[in-house]
């Protein structure tokens, strides 16, 4: 069965095309969209460049000004990085828009001073309240000619941001490895931007691919992770998507464990939102595999910390990653099947190669097939549809 695509046809790449202008101190590369605060109303904006800037700029408007940096209405300055030992020493730049408009297209360029950097590009937040979402879900990427298929796969149903559970190049947090971080990007920027040429925003997990096996802080284990995308500072965070909607990222155990502070902090999260219709989590290691042994370590230590947590406040649904699976849990409760609970969504075969499934008494469905998940969120209640690389509609699931 052929899904129909949301959107018929795509503008080229044209839409994030960067200028290399003569004279430009900061020769930009790669320029991708975050969240550091409410998805509705802010919009971080990240590039990298060889030299530093020394009076970086975000112009942005809601109409397009054409690329002059002094006829857009609003400005943000922007914060510099590096990640120490990173061979090209590259700077890496964030700027956050705030108090935007809900749901609002903007146009926007970047400047350092009067050097114009971009084209004008397109950013949208979140429309805020119960505004109706489509966004898509998956995890374990990788640069593989399959990744860019379903990277464009998944781009072309236009999405309003993409929730990605951990594994997404595949540099094992080496800084020799920054280059396959490079081509992840390249990636991303060409094909998930929408058909009206607006950029897709992304959310990520941590994953043990994000991780190398240095001793020291998070910042020195996963130093991309950190580096690359501002989402707070922290690999388990929040981000409302609805007026009764939020969503929890959380850490499988790779820069923090499970227990401790990050089950505290869950526990106190979920029990704040007691009262909101749908609470949504993701992260990578499976409570649940579909491929590894149940008794795998992150999949007890999920169990230990975080099921209890899960059952206690009523978690509606778990994106899983990790396996390299399709996967559909049955509503499990207590660690058995029940009428009402959690269903588990994964198992992260966005791009790598799939592995077989296991026979398991907690699956509803399960198949070693590379996919990813087009979730939308209604008055009515969440759909959610596992879609193949071949554009199979692996399964469909309303939850009202």
């Amino acid at each position: 069965m052929k899904l129909t695509h949301l959107s018929i046809t795509r503008r080229a790449f044209l839409a994030i095309l960067l200028i290399g202008l003569a004279g430009c101190a900061t020769n930009p590369n790669h320029v991708y969209l975050t969240w550091q605060g409410d998805p509705s109303t802010t919009m971080t904006v990240n590039f990298h460049s060889t030299e530093a800037a020394s009076d970086l700029t975000l112009h942005y408007d809601t109409e397009s000004r054409g690329g002059e940096p002094g006829a857009y209405r609003y400005a943000a300055s922007g914060a510099s990085r590096q990640i120490p030992g990173l061979k090209d020493e590259r700077h890496i730049h964030h700027v956050e828009a705030t108090e935007l408009e809900p749901g609002a297209t903007y146009h926007f360029v970047l400047a350092d001073g009067s050097d114009v950097l971009t084209e004008e590009l397109r950013f949208r937040p979140l429309p805020g309240g119960n505004a109706p979402l489509r966004f898509i879900s998956g995890g374990d990427m990788a640069i593989l000619p399959r990744s860019y298929q379903i990277a464009r796969l998944a781009g072309s149903y236009d999405p309003m941001f993409a929730l990605i559970g951990g594994d997404m190049a595949y540099a094992d947090g080496k800084l020799k490895n920054a280059w396959m971080w490079d081509r992840w990007l390249d990636m991303w920027e060409e094909h998930m931007v929408t058909a009206d040429g607006v950029m897709i925003p992304m959310v990520l997990a941590i994953g043990n691919h994000e991780v190398n096996k240095l001793e020291g802080p998070p910042e020195v284990r996963a130093p991309f992770y950190y580096g690359y995308f501002p989402q707070g500072g922290r690999s388990y965070f929040t981000l409302p998507l609805r007026d009764d909607t939020i969503l929890i990222v959380l850490d499988s155990g790779h820069a923090v464990p499970h227990g401790g502070a990050q089950a505290e902090w869950l526990d106190e999260v979920l029990g704040a939102s007691a009262g909101l219709r749908n609470t949504i989590a993701v992260y990578h290691a499976p409570l649940y595999p579909s491929h590894r042994d149940y008794e795998d370590g992150r999949a007890v230590e999920g169990r230990t910390h975080w099921l209890p947590i899960f059952d206690k406040h009523g978690l509606r649904v778990a994106f899983e990653n990790h396996d390299h699976t399709f996967k559909r849990t049955k509503v499990l409760r207590g660690g058995a099947v029940a009428e009402s609970g959690t269903v588990y969504l994964g198992d992260g075969s966005m791009g790598v190669n799939p592995r077989p499934v296991q026979e398991r008494w907690y699956l509803e469905k399960a198949s070693g097939t590379p996919h990813f998940w087009l979730c939308e969120i209604d008055d009515t209640g969440m759909r959610f549809r596992a879609i193949s690389a071949a554009e199979d509609l692996l399964d469909d699931l309303t939850l009202n």
